[in-house]
């Protein structure tokens, strides 16, 4: 075989395949930093702070969200906040959307002794709410948002505690 037949089959070979045979992926994986606030309020202990963390996210079918975050806060002494969310959002450059999330926080905190509550309530605060996220964009491969808002509720038994959350800014760009 001759020098030139080696080089167009060895060419023919390593050439990419076209774009349209591929099949398009079902789920989009993305890394983002964000910043912003966390805040347990019940009679039985405050919980919080501010600070920032980073997270994953899945995006199925570029509407549905699945992502799981870790912020480290501080404020009311050193305190770990661990997220978990799904939900929606609009397809497009504007994206806003709307999750239920299960958050943990752990660490330093402050506790009140009541007659309800004679010795500190054990283990972390944890509550489950909603986080409305309005000025959320996409522009290519990367998502900002913006002034992300979340409320939620969680047991102190006997009690109830209230959670917000405030993201002041996220960043994330897809893998």
């Amino acid at each position: 075989m001759s020098v030139s037949a080696l080089l167009v089959l060895s060419a023919l070979a390593t050439s990419p395949v076209p774009h349209e045979e591929a099949e398009p992926s079902r789920h989009q994986f993305s890394l983002y930093a964000r910043s912003g606030a966390a805040l347990y309020l019940s009679p039985a202990r405050t919980h919080g702070g501010v600070g920032g963390g980073f997270g994953l996210r899945d995006t199925v079918d570029g509407r549905w969200l699945l992502q799981v975050d870790a912020s480290a806060l501080t404020g009311l002494g050193t305190a770990y906040s661990v997220r978990v969310g799904a939900g929606v959002q609009r397809q497009g450059w504007w994206a806003p959307a709307a999750l239920v999330s299960l958050t943990g926080l752990f660490g330093d905190r402050m506790d009140f002794l009541t007659p309800e509550h004679a010795v500190p309530v054990p283990g972390p605060s944890v509550g489950l709410g909603l986080t409305l996220a309005p000025a959320r964009f996409t522009l290519g491969r990367a998502q900002v948002s913006a002034l992300e808002l979340g409320v939620g509720f969680g047991t102190d038994r006997p009690g109830l505690g209230l959670l917000y959350g405030l993201t002041l800014l996220e960043v994330g760009v897809a893998l």
